[in-house]
């Protein structure tokens, strides 16, 4: 009796393993994130104009990344890990526009930003009620990054692909995006399990199309202009 008692625990612990092993990612939802200017004085009005959310929805291996600051400002990225598909899209002080990178303005774009180096570290902890794993972040030409933190329970696996973070593993819940002069800090602070379509992953609305070139410079006429504010 204890060798069979023995032989169907042995069984079970086997089990056990395989499915923890082969337990399923979270295919598809909604992440929300409070944005903070660590290295900046955000008071007065500047506190009206400068976002404090962001979200990220994402299916499969698509993300979306919305910024928006109500009627004044919105901005949004659109990105494939699977066959490194970029988009950006924004409504900035009446300007419509779009842009699709081609590779050599994605490479072009990657390189314009600040380069970090990632450790990623044995620390583990619960982020908007998701398991995440911290990365320890350091750069030598930019402002101090701080610590990140990076979840491998959903399907997108490599969702900073494009940033200075693409050499982390999984989707990021805590980091930083510098751009234009300013520095931001993203925090997540809700997740959502969310039914998606592909048309949410759409551009909405009219915008006129331009390259990454002509993107970039009406971007940074506006950032610049608050950054050094």
């Amino acid at each position: 009796m204890k060798f069979k008692f023995r032989t169907i625990l042995f069984f079970i612990l086997i089990l056990s393993l395989l499915n923890s092993c082969t337990e399923s990612k979270i295919e598809q939802g909604e992440v929300k994130y409070n944005l903070s200017y660590p290295y900046m004085e955000i008071d007065g009005w500047l506190s009206a104009i400068f976002p404090d959310e962001m979200t990220i929805i994402f299916k499969g291996t698509k993300m979306k990344t919305t910024i928006k600051k109500g009627r004044i400002f919105e901005t949004n990225i659109i990105s494939d890990e699977s066959n490194n598909y970029l988009a950006m899209y924004s409504d900035m002080d009446g300007k419509k526009l779009f842009c699709e990178l081609t590779p050599i303005e994605i490479k072009d774009f990657r390189n314009s930003l600040p380069k970090y180096e990632l450790t990623k570290s044995s620390e583990q902890d619960s982020i908007a009620g998701v398991f995440c794993t911290k990365y320890t972040v350091a750069s030598s030409d930019s402002l101090a990054p701080l610590d990140a933190w990076f979840t491998e329970s959903f399907l997108v696996q490599k969702g900073a692909w494009f940033s200075s973070y693409e050499s982390s593993s999984g989707f990021p819940m805590v980091y930083d995006i510098e751009r234009y002069g300013i520095f931001t800090h993203a925090e997540a602070v809700n997740f959502t399990k969310k039914e998606l379509t592909d048309k949410d992953f759409e551009v909405e609305g009219k915008y006129e199309s331009v390259d990454f070139e002509t993107y970039e410079n009406s971007a940074r006429e506006i950032f610049e202009i608050l950054a050094d504010w």
